[in-house]
This record gives C-alpha cells, sequence and structure tokens, in this order.
C-alpha cells in the first residue's frame, strides 16, 4: 500500500519528538528521501514547534519547583503544542494551494481570452474568385456578404483604386441569403475622396482588385506618402497594379 503524504505527516510530530517506533521512523524517513513537499514541511514544522515550545516551557528552577506532576503537564503541553503547529501548517498550505489553483484558473482565462481575441479579429486575404466579387455594367456586385469585409484603397493622385476582401469571425456570415449586393458604382461619381455609399471618387479612372503581395505593400506605400517619396510611391504603385487584376477602367 502507497503511503500518501496525509500519513506521513501526521506522525511528523513524533517524529520530530523521537518517540516513533524505528519501523515507523524508518517509514518517515524513506518518503521524505523522495518527496520534497514532506521534507519542506517537516522544516516548516520544525521551526513552528519550536516556537510553540519556547511559548509554553518554564525555567528550570520553576520546573523544579513545580515537581514531577508539573513536568508531565509541560510534556503534554509539548506534544498539544507539536500537534497545534501541525494544524497552523496544513492551514497555511491549504490557503497556499487554493491560491495558486486561483491565480492558475486566472491566468488560463486570461490566455483563453486572448486567444479568443486573436481568433475573432484574425483577418484573412480573399482572393477574387472567394470574394464573389464581379462587374457587369459600370457596377461592382459580389454574390457573398461583403460588409464589413471590403477594404478600399486610393493612390495619392486620387486615380486608381485598389479593393479586396478580408474574412474574419467578427464579419459574420459570409454567404448571402438572397440576391448579389451592389458594392459600388462607378457611374454615379462624386466630389468625396472617401464616399461612404456605393458612388465613385470622381477621380478614380481604374479599379484594381488587390492581390495579396500587393496588399502587404500598400502598407508600405502608405508610410512613403507620409514622407513625401513620391519617385518611392509611384514605383510601388506600377508594382502593385502589375501584382493585381484590373476589374474596370474608364
Amino acid at each position: 500500500m502507497k503511503i500518501t503524504c496525509d500519513v506521513i505527516q501526521d506522525l511528523m510530530p513524533s517524529y520530530i519528538d523521537g518517540i516513533l517506533s524505528e519501523d515507523s521512523k524508518v517509514l518517515v524517513e524513506e518518503h521524505m528521501g523522495t518527496c520534497q513537499e514532506c521534507r519542506k514541511m517537516l522544516e516548516i514544522m520544525k521551526e513552528e514547534q519550536g516556537k510553540e515550545q519556547v511559548r509554553i516551557k518554564p525555567s528550570a528552577a520553576s520546573t523544579a519547583e513545580r515537581g514531577a506532576g508539573e513536568t508531565e503537564n509541560t510534556e503534554s503541553n509539548a506534544n498539544a503544542g507539536s500537534v497545534a503547529a501541525l494544524k497552523k501548517i496544513r492551514k497555511k498550505l491549504l490557503v497556499r494551494r487554493v491560491l495558486t489553483a486561483a491565480v492558475a484558473v486566472i491566468l488560463t482565462l486570461i490566455a483563453a481570452a486572448a486567444g479568443y481575441n486573436h481568433w475573432y479579429f484574425n483577418e484573412k486575404y480573399m482572393t477574387l474568385e472567394d470574394s464573389g466579387m464581379y462587374v457587369k455594367n459600370n457596377y461592382l456586385y459580389s454574390s457573398n456578404n461583403l460588409i464589413s469585409r471590403m477594404k478600399v484603397q486610393y493612390t495619392e493622385d486620387g486615380k486608381t483604386e485598389f479593393v479586396y476582401a478580408i474574412d474574419a469571425p467578427y464579419a459574420g456570415t459570409l454567404e448571402l441569403k438572397g440576391n448579389d449586393i451592389l458594392l459600388q458604382d462607378f457611374s454615379k461619381k462624386t466630389e468625396e475622396v472617401s464616399p461612404e455609399d456605393d458612388s465613385t471618387p470622381e477621380t478614380v479612372k481604374e479599379v484594381y482588385y488587390m492581390s495579396e503581395e500587393a496588399q502587404k505593400k500598400s502598407l508600405e506605400l502608405t508610410e512613403l506618402e507620409v514622407k513625401g517619396d513620391l519617385e518611392a510611391v509611384e514605383k510601388i504603385v506600377d508594382e502593385m497594379k502589375q501584382e493585381s487584376e484590373l476589374i474596370w477602367s474608364e
């Protein structure tokens, strides 16, 4: 039968007092040879028991005056101190274990929330085919639900428009229930640089479906535009056009 830590810890006060039988003593020592927790508890118990004995131990003169009867009471009190020390230590260990478990649960919840947040807002690039976009009679349609999925970017001169779609859990269901949706009317011109409706800025002369590689380059493009490096901007725009698919032009 395997001896548990609880059994060994019950024997510890008697082990410290040196009143265990030889077999029990061997049992305790063999267990502590492989159990770090019990070794640590033994050290703590010795310290606690020492404190208890200091509080209850009378002076030598006082003991002599009180006689043998009082000495027996002192020994009884010492044993009671050992038991009290054991209870106190176990209570501390229990509190420590509860706190450790609580911290572990909190950390697990934080990790789960972070993982969910990463999953929920993780955007995945969609190809033109997957997006369901198509142009018909100067209208840009989609056979999928691209609300919150369609992305639009204009060049600095406003003549070129890049569009693409992403998929992400936060965007909802991709499948449409009903007719295809109108995304943009290329014949409906507006003076707005970035219209919120289905109209098109009057400066736009061509529209490309941005490739995934071009989408990555567009991040660099924004930085170069801020710096005013027009030559580098023009070069990247040309590369983006070559890598993307022209879907409409005047």
